[in-house]
């Protein structure tokens, strides 16, 4: 699991720390930032992937614009800092990104990646010819490099013979992949997704299940209802639209070509002659419900991945129901996520007293940057979240009108 992120210049966001638990809602006013933060963390990821490239980030859900837009602008006429963004996970280990921008067309790299490389060149070279004082010396150097540690860690466990030489060759690229890249942040990807692609069931074309805007999502049921070992997935997903009043059951024929697209729908207050309606009858709701129950139950999909507008097509009192239950999932399903919400009917299904569900409020400062603040738990506070939220005792809300 991912504890902190640390973001300096990205967009609106010039340096914010964000202390993570396993369930995590962001709210905030419009503009304030919270977009920014999810987009931050997936621009990390992607530098994580080794896939910078304006598709991929696209594909991960961030708002792909001129390279120089997506610097912070407080600065003027002040040569443009690189993007940092640092993660810690629970064991304390760093995932360092630093990116800019070179070349044409422009590139984005991670510097820091490409700053280890060059040290390891240096350590490779210096036991090559067997220099023990030029070794010792730049063993030196490098611990004074906190974010490439391992790097001297390894060196120390290298003597200078040609056995040595050998070791240190063949695991020349898994010390870069074990200092930057790691699967469970390299997958992150935020959702928004949209009605028009979970209904028309239209295929994904990335390596997971799901795309940002819901693409895939029959792929993955229609993988799961095939896999008898998955039986219980399908059957914890149904279990789990039972929220909704009038759903019965859904079924995927199986007879289906591989380029037919149909989920058979069951309303338990329908003439039973009708048996059956597909996706295209159903409403939102429930289709959004089937992404996000999906989303959390499967194997396949990422462990960590963001939710931006978690409320969309819910019902205030489905929307705390619906909470509640993604917030158990998530610790039941070892799922990190973070999400946005303008609903404040959304907070009321947060359990504070509970470290792993984590509340922030997101805002402007006086200089325009992006700032994070969680709410904590308080045994005196009286009125739910949801009416502390409206009334403006925790922040969050427009103060200029």
């Amino acid at each position: 699991m991912i504890k902190s992120i640390q973001i300096k210049n990205f967009k609106s966001v010039v340096d914010l720390k964000l202390e993570l638990g396993q369930f995590n809602v962001l709210i905030g006013e419009n503009g304030c930032g919270k977009t920014n933060i999810l987009e931050a963390i997936a621009f990390g990821a992607a530098s994580n992937a080794d896939k910078l490239d304006y598709e991929f980030l696209g594909n991960r859900g961030l708002r792909v614009t001129e390279n120089d837009f997506m610097f912070s602008a407080f600065e003027n006429g002040k040569k443009k800092k690189a993007i940092e963004i640092d993660f810690i996970d629970d064991q304390n280990k760093a995932y360092p990104v630093n990116l800019s921008y070179e070349g044409s067309p422009l590139s984005w790299i991670n510097t820091n990646k490409e700053i280890a490389y060059k040290e390891i060149d240096k350590i490779f070279k210096e036991i090559s010819s067997g220099n023990k004082e030029s070794l010792s010396n730049l063993a030196d150097t490098v611990k004074e490099k906190s974010w490439i540690s391992a790097i001297s860690d390894m060196f120390n466990e290298i003597s200078t013979d040609k056995n040595s030489v050998t070791i240190f060759s063949s695991l020349y690229k898994s010390i870069i992949e074990n200092l930057f890249n790691n699967p469970y942040i390299a997958d992150f990807i935020i959702y928004n997704p949209e009605q028009t692609y979970l209904r028309d069931f239209r295929a994904s074309t990335q390596k997971l299940p799901f795309s940002s805007k819901g693409e895939g999502l029959f792929q993955e049921l229609k993988k799961i209802s095939k896999n008898k070992k998955k039986s219980k997935q399908i059957n914890e997903i149904k279990n789990l639209l039972e929220v909704i009043d009038w759903f019965e059951d859904f079924t995927i024929p199986g007879d289906l070509l591989s380029n037919e697209f149909t989920l058979k729908v069951k309303d338990k207050y329908l003439n039973k002659k009708l048996d059956y309606f597909d996706q295209r009858s159903t409403n939102e709701g429930f289709l959004f419900l089937l992404f996000y129950f999906t989303l959390f139950v499967s194997k396949e999909t990422p462990p960590f991945f963001a939710i931006d507008n978690i409320e969309a097509s819910f019902n205030p009192k489905l929307c705390t129901k619906v909470i509640q239950t993604l917030s158990k999932l998530s610790n039941k399903m070892k799922k990190q996520v973070i999400t946005t919400t303008h609903n404040p009917a959304v907070l009321d299904g947060l359990d504070l007293k509970n470290d792993n569900q984590r509340l922030f409020v997101v805002s402007r400062n006086i200089e325009g940057h992006t700032k994070i603040r969680r709410i904590e738990y308080k045994a005196d506070r009286n009125i739910s979240l949801s009416e502390a939220w409206r009334k403006g005792y925790i922040g969050g809300l427009p103060d200029n009108f």
